[in-house]
């Protein structure tokens, strides 16, 4: 691709198809194209992968946190099964992202207890004739919030 003029300029494809963007940016980043380059593209994209990182974070530990209280505070013994394998499913994609991104940890600890506010208004609405803690029972540490059975 070096020397290779493309025939839509990347900054226009950008808008038009991304895939083919996409494509055409690697290229140019495996030729060390960089005249071609559409810089600020790359950057915004780049940056997007950090908070889609950060989204999936919020959104599993919000998943883990509701079925958490679901089977800690629901007296529905048909459906704990159900809530343990969810448990499960979030613990295990948690220590996944975890490992592949471990400077998520930080970023757990700044967002729990707003998820956890958040995990326990879809709780309520679920359940309004339960009492769920309005503080966080399963405490600010990620191993026990990952391993703990709080159940037992």
């Amino acid at each position: 691709m070096a020397n290779l003029r493309l025939q839509t300029p990347l900054h226009q494809l950008y808008d038009e198809d991304f895939v083919r963007w996409v494509e055409a940016t690697v290229a140019c980043l495996k030729s060390r194209d960089t005249e071609q380059l559409d810089w600020e593209g790359l950057i915004e994209e780049i940056e997007d992968l950090g908070k889609s990182a950060k989204r999936e974070l919020e959104s599993r530990l919000g998943v883990l946190l509701v079925h958490l209280l679901k089977r800690c505070y629901v007296d529905l013994p048909d459906d704990y099964r159900g809530w343990q394998l969810t448990i499960l499913e979030q613990r295990n994609a948690l220590k996944r992202l975890l490992k592949q991104s471990p400077s998520l940890k930080v970023y757990y600890q700044n967002v729990l207890d707003e998820v956890y506010q958040d995990a326990l208004a879809e709780a309520t609405v679920a359940y309004p004739t339960n009492t769920f803690p309005a503080e966080n029972p399963f405490g600010q540490e990620l191993q026990g919030l990952l391993e703990e059975e709080f159940w037992r």
